[in-house]
């Protein structure tokens, strides 16, 4: 969304410095966003001069789209406002709220009354969190980052490799072994922009280099990493609270003796606008309770 309406702002000022200055961010962050926005449409919206930015023919049929949409959501949100019922609103990766928000949902709706909605926004690692510009903001951001006030740490960072039990039991002699002896297997590795958490590398400093340096499969989505081990395409770097439902449905198996924990934690935190809330301090207390 974020990369949307600042090609939106774009678009309609034609200068990226002034779109800019509307969105009260940074030239080279509308940029970012645009460049990653053509990265992931693969093609070119803009023609770019000192006289400032022109649209592409694809740039001017794909702002035609972005700007219905756009007005739909303005329309809809603002409609949504205008209702009685009590709502907070939970910012995290689409990763957070799949594997850790979604299995305790009920428990949470619960805990804060069944008249509250309670609304996710995600977002990829392509975006940076602090580029969210959604209506109304959220209330709650859960992220790496560890601040003093109003946060709690939700779990701790532990990880180990997991895999389909059809890949166990095909490389069951190699995987009895040392680490350093894992080199021909396939890895499974998140390609997406790093925001802090544990990497392969993190987990071959723990526990051992494999040499030669084994093959990497990179994958820009966990959830597609997941899969890809679960279809018994290598191993993957499984999150403790993030393999759960695989390893209960028998698709993934663990490796290794044990988990391997990090000196980081995935936090909530009150926003601005959620330390004024009763309900997104409830909240906060009911994710408190989960650590």
């Amino acid at each position: 969304m974020s990369a949307l309406v600042a090609f939106d702002a774009a678009a309609r000022l034609g200068n990226f410095s002034r779109a800019a200055e509307e969105l009260k961010t940074s030239q080279p962050a509308v940029s970012r966003q645009i460049a990653e926005l053509e990265a992931l449409l693969s093609t070119k919206l803009f023609e770019r001069s000192r006289a400032g930015s022109i649209l592409t023919d694809a740039g001017e049929r794909f702002w035609t789209g972005v700007v219905l949409g756009l007005d739909t959501i303005h329309a809809t949100v603002d409609e949504a406002l205008q209702t009685k019922d009590e709502q907070v609103v939970i910012a995290c990766s689409a990763e957070t709220s799949q594997f850790f928000l979604l299995p305790r949902f009920a428990a949470l709706q619960e805990a804060l009354g069944e008249s509250v909605r309670v609304r996710i926004l995600t977002w990829t690692p392509h975006f940076d969190i602090a580029e969210l510009s959604f209506r109304p903001g959220p209330d709650l951001i859960l992220s790496w980052e560890d601040r003093t006030e109003d946060c709690v740490p939700v779990f701790e960072e532990m990880v180990r490799p997991v895999c389909s039990p059809g890949y166990a039991a095909a490389h069951a002699e190699t995987l009895k072994g040392r680490v350093s002896g894992w080199h021909d297997l396939s890895f499974l590795d998140l390609t997406a922009p790093n925001r802090g958490w544990a990497t392969w590398e993190d987990w071959f400093r723990a526990l051992g280099h494999p040499s030669p340096a084994p093959r990497f499969t990179g994958f820009d989505s966990y959830l597609y990493i997941l899969e890809a081990a679960a279809d018994g395409r290598g191993i993957a770097l499984g999150w403790k609270y993030f393999v759960d439902k695989y390893l209960k449905a028998g698709r993934l198996v663990e490796l290794g003796d044990a988990y391997v924990s990090f000196d980081r934690r995935c936090h909530a935190r009150l926003t601005e606008r959620g330390r004024y809330r009763p309900l997104a301090r409830k909240c906060l207390s009911f994710l408190d309770r989960c650590a």
